[in-house]
């Protein structure tokens, strides 16, 4: 009696298969997961960025919204914009957490935010006298008497991706200029 052939796979071929499958089971789940932290990022990048913009839009309404308590003095950091011996700065200093509400004062970035803090993301508020050549100010090289019309205004959002910290950074320059119509 003659043996007959048997067909099929050996347990070498079904093993080689199984790591091939795995191999690219692998990078699709590599892919997959590098996807989903890239979203993640994305996502606290866009809300670093509104946090910034939001920040910039209150410093600006400072100087526009009731002048007569806050107005063109108070833009600035704690402890600048010296009136009569008083600073009149009133945004603090260094990286701040980032609370939910404005506090009582309406105004974001200041010592009486309130509420709960965001979480891993904090908030720094840089405003800097600007030297006008044509109407020079204790900041300029030749220094003057006129009063300083030219600030640079710098918010910076720190915020963490896994434990990678990035930042969100706006700038602008604002002045105290009126327009005259002639």
């Amino acid at each position: 009696m003659a043996l007959s052939e048997q067909k099929g796979f050996s347990y070498i071929d079904v093993m080689i298969a199984i790591v091939i499958l795995m191999v690219g089971i692998l990078a699709l789940m590599a892919g997959v997961s590098a996807a989903v932290i890239q979203s993640k990022g994305q996502e606290q990048q866009m809300i670093a960025r509104q946090v910034a913009t939001s920040t910039l839009e209150s410093i600006m309404s400072v100087k526009e919204t009731d002048p007569a308590r806050l107005g063109w003095d108070a833009v600035g950091n704690i402890g600048s914009n010296v009136v009569n011996g008083i600073p009149r700065g009133i945004f603090v200093v260094g990286f701040q957490p980032v609370f939910s509400n404005p506090g009582p004062d309406l105004i974001i970035g200041t010592a009486d935010d309130t509420g709960t803090p965001m979480r891993s993301m904090t908030r720094r508020i840089t405003i800097i006298d600007e030297c006008d050549p044509e109407r020079p100010s204790y900041n300029c090289p030749t220094p003057g008497f006129s009063k300083v019309r030219i600030r640079s205004v710098l918010v910076t959002v720190s915020y963490f991706v896994g434990n990678l910290e990035r930042q969100e950074t706006v700038r602008t320059v604002m002045t105290d200029y009126a327009v005259v119509e002639e």
